[in-house]
Order: structure tokens, then C-alpha cells, then sequence
């Protein structure tokens, strides 16, 4: 065992340092908020710490093997609850929920989602964690709350949370995890500890991706280095078809250029964004922003084609870039990640004017008049 880890597969071995010197110190929080991009395996990373505090063989270590862990790997502990973003009471069955709890039990790197369906975390939600946080422990050592994706809590959710951490119980630790922490109420960030994640190296990406697989694809390196250092959207591009996504996107960049076909651009919007599942729409623009990634790279080094991040459409990208000399590239990438975050906020109930709105600004940028 590796005297400073209590899971060197984990990762992040810094913050696993950190947080072992504060349990040494006495100093641990009652409070941590783990933030970074999307991937970066901060829900992994608090499970684990709830393990670390109620192994038998804890707190400095995690046996992996005795009761407590075993439960909390199976999202089966009295005193550990996991709380996630979830659709609206009747868009949802007790079982889909179970069931998606089962899911990230077997794998604390995947994305929970509900395929077409707007998902928040209610005010029910917290109020149900206030009310088990007044219990003594039923068997473990500390009560651990674990709430997933904590910048979706509607804004009564927040405030209930808030008075939480404003009086929390001596034997509750809470985590709350974010990969957009701006949208966290400065008074919660103010009672939290904040722990920042990096992504993952591909080493460490392509360790648990075939822990977690039995049987990765062949094209598993290169499904990792598309995933932009992401292991949730590496575990996403295993279970569907990612290239003909990408190839959506690129039809959608050829409508975008030639907009004076605006018939056909508003078909194409109008069956992208027809389902209504936001989750595709977003990787949809994430494949059109590598792109534009590897155009502006081409475009500053044009003898570097083998770090595309879309290293088998290198021809393709060249030929756009060598079609397009005036596009700027800064900006179309701005652009795009300005509308994924759009999509991404469950606010904007309109994905068809965001992908309007952005082929206007695409066009203008990429053929400047």
C-alpha cells in the first residue's frame, strides 16, 4: 500500500494527501465542495471518502473488504446516502431510480441520466437529508451525504441546504460535487472546503475505463483522446455509436456554412433537436468544438496534424481550413462552448433558437464578409 494514498487507483493523489493530513490534524471539515470540469471523477473521489471514514480498518485506509465498505460500494449504507439530480416526481418510477443507483454502484464514473428528461435536485430532496441528519448513526462511524451535480438544486434547495451547513451535526460530513461551481450560491461555496479536480492523465483514464469494461472496445485509445481527457463521455461514447455522431456534426457544420440554404439548416435543427435530449445536442456541439479545435491548431501549425484530436479526419480538416482562410477560429470555439452551456442549463427551455442563434454566429465568423 502506498503509505500517502488511501486508493492510489483513484488518482488525484494530491488531494488524497490533503485530506489525509486533515484527518491526522483533527482538522476535517463538516463541509467539502469538489468542483472541476465534467469527468474529472470527483463523485468516485467522495465515495471513497465516505469508505475512508467508516472502514473498519479506517480512517487512513480503505480495506475494501469489510462490511461498511462493501455497502457503500453498493449504495446499501444506512449512514451514506448519494443524492442526484432526478426528473419531476411524475416524470419518474421509484424502480428508475433504483435502478440508476445500482448502475453507479457498479461503476462511480458514469453518468446518471434519464434519456429525454429535464432533471433538478428538489427541495423534497434536501429536506429528506435535513431530516436523516438528526439521527444518531445507525452502524458506521460518520454520517456521509454525497450530493451529485449540486449546481442543479433548485433555488429552495439551495437555501434548505444552506441552513444545513449553517448547523451541522458533529457527526455528518458533507460533499457536494460540481463541474459548474458558479452556479453554487456564494454563501454555500463560503461553508465549504473547496477542493479543485484536474482531469485524469490518459494513463489513469484508460486504467478504470478497463476496470470498469470487461471488454473495451479495440479502438479504446483513441475513444479516450476523443473524450478530451472526460471519463464520464468515455464511458458514454462505449455505449452508442460515436462516430455517427460526429458525423451529425459535421453535416450540421456544412449546413452552417452555406446558410443560404436556411431551409435545410432548419431541418437539420429541427431533428436534432426533436428528441428533446439535451445530453445528445450537447456532444453533438462537443464533436463540432473538437473540430474547431483541430482547425485552429492546423491553422498555427500546419505540420502537427498527428495531435488532432480527430486524427482520421486530418484531410478533411485541413481542407476545411485551407476552404475557410478568413474563419476565426477564437471566436467559433467561444461560440460553441457559450452554447453547450446554454443547453446545459435547464433554464433555457428552447434548444432550437440556441442552434439558430449559433449557426447565425458560426456563418458569420467562418465566411466574415
Amino acid at each position: 500500500m502506498n503509505q500517502h494514498l488511501f486508493n492510489p487507483e483513484l488518482g488525484h493523489p494530491e488531494i488524497q494527501k490533503k485530506i489525509l493530513h486533515s484527518i491526522q490534524s483533527e482538522r476535517l471539515p463538516h463541509a467539502f465542495l469538489f468542483y472541476g470540469k465534467e469527468g474529472t471523477g470527483k463523485d468516485a473521489f467522495a465515495i471513497e471518502i465516505a469508505k475512508l471514514l467508516n472502514c473498519e480498518k479506517g480512517p487512513l485506509y480503505i480495506c475494501h473488504k469489510c462490511p461498511a465498505c462493501i455497502k457503500i460500494s453498493k449504495q446499501e449504507h444506512p449512514d451514506v446516502k448519494f443524492v442526484f439530480p432526478i426528473p419531476g416526481s411524475s416524470n419518474v418510477k421509484p424502480e428508475d431510480i433504483a435502478e440508476a443507483l445500482q448502475e453507479k454502484s457498479q461503476n462511480p464514473y458514469k453518468r446518471i441520466s434519464f434519456e429525454g428528461k429535464t432533471t433538478f435536485i428538489s427541495i423534497d430532496m434536501i429536506r429528506e437529508l435535513k431530516y436523516e441528519s438528526k439521527f444518531k448513526l445507525y452502524e458506521g462511524k460518520k454520517k456521509v451525504f454525497i450530493v451529485s451535480e449540486a449546481d442543479r438544486m433548485r433555488p429552495e434547495a439551495a437555501n434548505a441546504l444552506l441552513k444545513l451547513l449553517e448547523e451541522p451535526p458533529e457527526n455528518l460530513m458533507l460533499i457536494l460535487v460540481s463541474s459548474q461551481i458558479h452556479r453554487i450560491l456564494p454563501t454555500i461555496r463560503s461553508r465549504s472546503q473547496l477542493i479543485h479536480f484536474a482531469p485524469l492523465e490518459g494513463d489513469a483514464i484508460l486504467k478504470i475505463v478497463k476496470k470498469y469494461t470487461p471488454q473495451p472496445p479495440e479502438h479504446l485509445a483513441s475513444l479516450i483522446r476523443l473524450a478530451l481527457g472526460n471519463i464520464k463521455l468515455a464511458f458514454d461514447f462505449m455505449e452508442e455509436d460515436i462516430l455517427d455522431r460526429r458525423n451529425q456534426a459535421v453535416d450540421f457544420l456544412r449546413k452552417v456554412v452555406i446558410i443560404e440554404k436556411s431551409h435545410e439548416l432548419l431541418i437539420q435543427i429541427d431533428k436534432i433537436t426533436a428528441s428533446r435530449d439535451r445530453r445528445t445536442m450537447v456532444l453533438l456541439l462537443f464533436f463540432l468544438l473538437t473540430w474547431f479545435h483541430d482547425a485552429y491548431h492546423y491553422k498555427l501549425s500546419p505540420d502537427q496534424k498527428a495531435n488532432f484530436i480527430n486524427s482520421d479526419l486530418a484531410s478533411n480538416i485541413e481542407g476545411f481550413v485551407n476552404g475557410y482562410p478568413d474563419a476565426d477560429y477564437p471566436r467559433v470555439i467561444n461560440y460553441t462552448q457559450t452554447a453547450i452551456d446554454d443547453l446545459e442549463d435547464p433554464r433555457n427551455l428552447n434548444p432550437a433558437l440556441i442552434f439558430t442563434d449559433l449557426s447565425i454566429k458560426l456563418n458569420r465568423s467562418i465566411k466574415p464578409r
